[in-house]
């Protein structure tokens, strides 16, 4: 009897270990880095080869050597908060000496294959308005502005994603925006209008070279990296004069370091921008890709603080376009918006120019180029770029969960003693996926209630580290480019 009773409590361990192992979430089992526990782990009580152990053997969880830290787990779900960076700095440090692999580099798009589409695609419609047939096509310039301006606002949107510091306009300046703009609008008119011969092109030709150098070396910089193989890794190191760069926080950064690659970047970059000034941005494409990636950075670098900033702003845009396009001519004789467009004093890529039809009729009709403002980019892409932005808050990061259930595993598996339960490893495995699990889903919980400004954590609000996750769940954003465009 007591052999039976014996296999009799035998199976209740197994049936107890498996009941517990059912507990885990389905989403673990494809995780790659559960593949990786050994199998002795699961058959038979022996120590688990790959992984090193902890000081003590015991049977209680304590913090795994290999498994990731809190502020590790957070910063993957795209959630990362600065006091648990602080407090879990010194767990990085295991007490017996052993140096541990650095915390996942959070994502950023830039990086991502995502980015190369888009910039190729951008590159592609630039190159469409090479063609001379199509020049020669009525309506031509419909497509070419639409691929432009959805492109622009594309990208924008999504480097904008892993911006850190980021100017947000309020609801008040929003409303303020229509009168600015009319107001700046207004005294470009006069000055065209009463001082024709003023020649204001040689000190604006510098700045828009400035900018231009700028805005296409960001833009060229990480698509070159990431396609550059070793040449892309940063090895060349340098030190800065204090105060000529600084970081995001804002503190002065003295050493620095470039890739072989970031070189080629800054020599494509001024000599684009240097053709662009020799041709007086009469060379509609290079003038076109300027102003796109000009646009780019204005999306990247500025922000609506709500949905109710945005449309504030673009209701009292939308009569501002109205009254200085088609009501302006009534008022004071002549069509303003269309006579600063299309004047010689300002020139350069503040609009996409693509080669009008000769023998066109109406007003401007003298001028060689079909156009449109880059402010008819900028302005509705601020919209879009707050809708990602707010998918991103709300994303489920389904990888984020599955490897920090991995990585728990991992470490309350190398926690386990030599001659430890099948039962007791089930139970420290579901525990342990499960609170790395919860974890992850909290962090978003309360960015997602942060986002609708119904947290109570009472924390400061920190900025969004958003994941790849918000690639396949653009729920509000994809609508948003579509009424736009």
């Amino acid at each position: 009897m007591s052999y039976v009773g014996s296999l009799r409590s035998q199976a209740a361990v197994t049936c107890s270990g498996a009941c517990h192992l059912r507990q885990l979430p389905v989403l673990l089992v494809s995780s790659p880095r559960v593949a990786s526990i050994p199998q002795q782990a699961v058959g038979r009580p022996s120590a688990p080869s790959t992984f090193k152990p902890c000081k003590p053997h015991t049977l209680r969880r304590q913090k795994p050597c290999n498994a990731t830290d809190d502020n590790e787990t957070a910063g993957v779900s795209g959630m990362s908060q600065q006091d648990e960076t602080n407090s879990n700095h010194d767990d990085n440090n295991s007490d017996d000496g052993v140096s541990h692999k650095p915390s996942k580099p959070a994502w950023e798009w830039k990086n991502s294959e995502d980015s190369l589409r888009a910039y190729t695609a951008l590159l592609g419609f630039l190159a469409l308005g090479q063609i001379p047939a199509l020049r020669t096509v009525q309506y031509a310039d419909l497509p070419y502005f639409i691929g432009l301006a959805s492109m622009t606002i594309y990208i924008g949107a999504h480097r904008g994603l892993c911006t850190k510091v980021r100017q947000q306009i309020t609801i008040k300046e929003g409303a303020l925006a229509p009168f600015a703009a009319s107001v700046a609008l207004f005294a470009g008119y006069l000055v065209v209008k009463f001082f024709p011969d003023l020649n204001l092109q040689a000190f604006l030709n510098l700045y828009f070279w400035l900018i231009g150098s700028i805005a296409i070396f960001g833009a060229l910089q990480s698509p070159l990296r990431h396609s550059a193989g070793p040449l892309g890794e940063v090895s060349l190191q340098f030190t800065v004069p204090e105060g000529l760069l600084l970081d995001d926080e804002g503190s002065s950064i003295t050493d620095a370091a470039l890739a072989p690659s970031d070189i080629v970047t800054a020599l494509v970059a001024i000599a684009a921008a240097t053709l662009d000034f020799s041709a007086n941005h009469t060379n509609f494409t290079l003038n076109n890709m300027i102003a796109c990636l000009v646009a780019t950075d204005i999306l990247q670098l500025l922000g609506l603080k709500s949905f109710r900033t945005g449309a504030v702003m673009l209701a009292g845009l939308l009569l501002y376009d109205v009254f200085w396009v088609f009501g302006s001519k009534s008022v004071i004789g002549d069509n303003v918006m269309l006579t600063v467009a299309t004047s010689d004093i300002v020139s350069g890529p503040t609009r996409l120019l693509f080669p009008r039809i000769a023998g066109g009729t109406g007003e401007a009709s003298n001028f060689p180029f079909s156009l449109l403002g880059l402010g008819d980019i900028a302005v509705p892409g601020l919209l879009a770029c707050l809708a990602l932005r707010y998918d991103a808050s709300r994303s489920t990061n389904m990888r984020a969960r599955a490897d920090a259930a991995a990585q728990a595993l991992k470490g309350a598996f190398s926690n386990m003693d030599a001659g430890a339960t099948g039962r007791q490893m089930a139970e420290a495995g579901a525990e342990a996926a499960g609170s790395a699990v919860d974890k992850v889903a909290d962090a978003e919980l309360e960015q997602r209630e942060r986002s609708q400004g119904a947290s109570t954590s009472g924390e400061a609000c920190t900025p969004l580290e958003a994941s790849d996750a918000v690639l396949q769940q653009r729920t509000y954003f994809v609508p948003t480019m579509v009424t736009h465009l």
